[in-house]
């Protein structure tokens, strides 16, 4: 399989919605040829509204040559721009950038955790790198099917509900590794993911490991595992009653969970680990 690098920029934004580094701190701009009102208040971050009022026009006409007053940048150095995605929560998007909640909400003036689809946060651009940064696919090559993004599609079996991972389909006893450091959250039987488990990172994510045939030796509840240790191995177990197998093909699915297990879409971050 030919391998090549995506970086992890456009990863949390496939993931989690537009990210863009804030417009030039410039306070007047001349129009150019071509130039809309709404255009220039996208990538300088104003509303088409507040640039009207700034310079006194009566809709949103404009002319090459003229000089549009932006106001005072609002923008904080340091920083880059994340779109809301309808269902991202503050926790979730605090993870992402190896930050915090309380952080997001002193850097963007919030007086709760409630955000909404569409709204721009500033996020600092200093913060170190998360463990979904550095991690890896969690088959080795040419053990796995391709697989494709299954992120929201309906399931039925437990009732009405959306797929919250990736699958990847394999062979059934095929290795399944570690992603990323972590320690072991849960371990046993779920009746929709059968064998899994649960990893927890040291930044506060959680990779799920689901329809395992069984865990590799010395995997327990509590255990400290490094990224790229043998954890188990590709099964059918699940919908059903503990030891319940068969019910589909052999597969692992894997999700990725917030501090708050709010689900986050696994498959941008698998897609870098593969070709990395």
């Amino acid at each position: 399989m030919k391998k090549r690098y995506i970086p992890m920029a456009l990863a949390a934004a496939l993931s989690a919605g537009a990210v863009t580094l804030p417009a030039s701190a410039e306070s007047t701009i001349t129009v150019k040829e071509g130039d809309t009102l709404s255009e220039l208040a996208a990538e300088h971050q104003r509303s088409i509204d507040e640039l009207m009022q700034r310079n006194n026009l009566s809709d949103d006409t404009i002319y090459t040559g003229q000089s549009i007053d932006l106001g005072e940048d609002m923008s904080v150095k340091g920083t880059l721009v994340h779109k809301v995605q309808s269902g991202e929560t503050l926790s979730g998007i605090s993870l992402q950038y190896h930050t915090t909640a309380a952080s997001l909400k002193t850097l963007n003036n919030l007086q709760s955790d409630v955000i909404y689809a569409g709204q721009e946060l500033q996020v600092k651009t200093e913060e170190k790198r998360s463990t979904l940064d550095t991690g890896i696919f969690p088959l080795e090559e040419g053990t796995y099917h391709p697989f494709v993004d299954t992120w929201g599609k309906s399931r039925e079996y437990g009732g009405a509900r959306v797929h919250e991972g990736t699958d990847i389909f394999a062979e059934e006893g095929t290795p399944v590794y570690a992603a990323t450091d972590g320690s072991i959250a849960r371990k046993g039987w779920n009746e929709l993911g059968g064998w899994r488990l649960t990893v927890k990172t040291p930044d506060g994510f959680n990779a799920y490991y689901a329809h395992l045939s069984k865990y590799a030796d010395g995997i327990d509840a509590g255990s400290e595992i490094k990224r790229g240790q043998l954890i188990g191995y590709v099964g059918d177990t699940g919908y059903g009653p503990e030891g319940t197998s068969g019910k589909f093909v052999s597969h692992l699915h894997f999700g990725l969970y917030d501090a708050e297990f709010e689900a986050i879409n696994p498959y941008p971050y698998l897609v870098e680990w593969e070709l990395s």
